[in-house]
């Protein structure tokens, strides 16, 4: 079994080509179960794997991905840490709107009524 990473590369191709910025999807099969992993552009994902899959070759001709086969002894040095601080999450309160009630009047109209009579006499 090999370990590699694989380093999306879309962040770094011309802006006006078609996978600028895009998420790559890869799949893999392993143990009969076909799984899809999505790398953001600029990510790096180690698969550990005998052989690279078709999609990961399709990629790195397009010239979308990287692949560099890590070394076991190497990966704890290449492999991304997780942040451990102890920050403290604030969670913002929710807030309630309150309700306004609107009474429902009757509004007259502006302008009086005008009678028939006045019609027919500008006419």
């Amino acid at each position: 079994m090999s370990i590699y990473k694989i380093t999306n590369r879309t962040n770094l191709v011309g802006k006006r080509d078609f996978k600028f910025n895009s998420e790559l999807d890869i799949t893999v099969v392993d143990n009969m179960v076909k799984k899809t992993m999505k790398i953001k552009p600029g990510d790096s994902v180690f698969l550990t794997v005998t052989s690279l899959p078709l999609s990961v070759h399709r990629l790195r001709v397009k010239g979308l991905v990287t692949v560099v086969e890590v070394s076991p002894a190497d990966l704890p040095k290449k492999a991304p840490v997780p942040n451990t601080s102890n920050k403290k999450v604030v969670v913002p309160k929710p807030t309630t709107i309150e309700k306004k009630t609107v009474s429902a009047k009757k509004k007259s109209a502006g302008r009086p009524k005008v009678a028939d009579t006045e019609k027919d006499s500008a006419k």
